[in-house]
C-alpha cells in the first residue's frame, strides 16, 4: 500500500506510532491491568477511536516539526536495534560517532511485551511478535529478564561466581541466603543483568574512539526487597572498561508510561538516573 519509498515509509511509520499510542484507550481492555483482559468488575467504555486519533495526530506533527526546526540537518542519527552487544560492533561498522545514548531496562521490573500485548495483537505482525511463541522467545533476549529456565542457573552460587564489586556481590549473597522462595532466581538474574551490561561496555568500549561521549538514563531496582544502586554499580562497570564518569544526575520520575500496578513487585523505581559517560 505505501510502496518502498523511504519518504513515504516515514510517514507509514510515523502514523503507526500515532495509531499504536491510542490502542489499549480505544479498546476493551482494561487501562490499569497489566493482563490483557476485559474487566467485568470494572467496566469499561472504550473511547471513540476517530476523536483520539486525530488529536494524537495533530499533536505529533506538532513535536516533530518542532524537532525537526531544533536540530541542525547536517546531524544524522541512528538507532541500533541488535539485543547481542557481543556483535554490536558488526552493527556500528566503518560508522563515526560524536554521541551515544542509551537506556538499558531495569533488572527485572517490567515485562515490556507484556504490558504491551494489547498493541501487539494489532501491529506485533512488523516486529514478528504476533504470536506468544514468538513473544516468549524476545523476552529472553532483554537484558535483566526474569525469564529463565531453572536450568539455567541450578548450578550458579554468588560464593563461587562474582562480578567482582564487593559491595554488588555482597547483595547478590543476601538474596541468595534471605529469600527462601526465588533467592536461588532472583540473585542470578541480577548477576546475569550486571554481567552482560559488563559485556555491554566492553563491546561500546570497543565501538567508541576515545573523547566520544556516552550519555546512559537507568533507574536503581530492588529485588527480593533488596536495594541496588544500579546507577553507582554501572558506573563502576563502564569505568574499569575504559570509561570515565564525569557527570551524574537525577530526576525525579513524574510521567509513568508503564503505569500498571504491579503491587510493590521490583519497589516503586522513584528516580532515574542520567550518567555522562566518556571513553577513555
Amino acid at each position: 500500500m505505501f510502496g518502498t519509498n523511504r519518504t513515504v515509509k516515514d510517514i507509514q511509520d510515523f502514523l503507526l506510532v500515532c495509531f499504536s499510542s491510542i490502542i489499549r484507550r480505544a479498546s476493551n481492555a482494561d487501562n490499569e491491568s497489566q493482563k490483557t483482559y476485559v474487566s467485568h468488575t470494572k467496566v469499561k467504555r472504550p473511547e471513540e477511536v476517530y476523536s483520539l486519533f486525530f488529536p494524537q495526530l495533530e499533536y505529533f506533527i506538532e513535536r516533530i516539526a518542532w524537532f525537526s526546526q531544533t536540530i541542525k540537518p547536517e546531524l544524522k542519527a541512528q538507532i541500533v536495534c541488535n539485543t547481542s552487544p557481543a556483535s554490536l560492533k558488526d552493527s556500528l561498522v566503518e560508522e563515526s560517532m560524536d554521541l551515544a545514548i542509551t537506556s538499558p531496562p531495569y533488572i527485572k521490573a517490567i515485562d515490556y511485551i507484556y504490558n504491551q500485548m494489547v498493541e501487539l495483537f494489532w501491529i506485533g505482525d512488523i516486529f514478528q511478535l504476533q504470536t506468544q511463541a514468538n513473544q516468549n522467545s524476545k523476552k529472553k533476549e532483554y537484558i535483566g529478564t526474569k525469564h529463565v529456565h531453572k536450568t539455567e542457573f541450578e548450578h550458579y552460587t554468588p560464593y563461587e561466581t562474582s562480578v567482582g564489586i564487593y559491595k554488588l556481590d555482597k547483595k547478590l549473597k543476601h538474596i541468595f541466603d534471605t529469600d527462601r522462595k526465588n533467592g536461588h532466581k532472583h540473585s542470578f538474574v541480577t548477576f546475569r543483568y550486571f554481567m552482560e551490561m559488563d559485556n555491554h561496555f566492553a563491546q561500546m568500549a570497543k565501538c567508541l574512539t576515545r573523547g566520544t561521549p556516552y550519555v546512559m538514563v537507568v533507574g536503581d531496582s530492588s529485588v527480593s526487597n533488596t536495594y541496588f544502586d544500579t546507577a553507582d554499580f554501572l558506573i563502576q562497570l563502564a569505568e574499569r572498561n575504559g570509561f570515565k564518569c564525569k557527570n551524574k544526575w537525577g530526576y525525579k520520575i513524574k510521567n509513568r508510561y508503564m503505569r500498571f500496578d504491579r503491587k510493590g513487585r521490583g519497589g516503586i523505581i522513584e528516580t532515574d538516573w542520567v550518567l555522562d559517560l566518556v571513553r577513555k
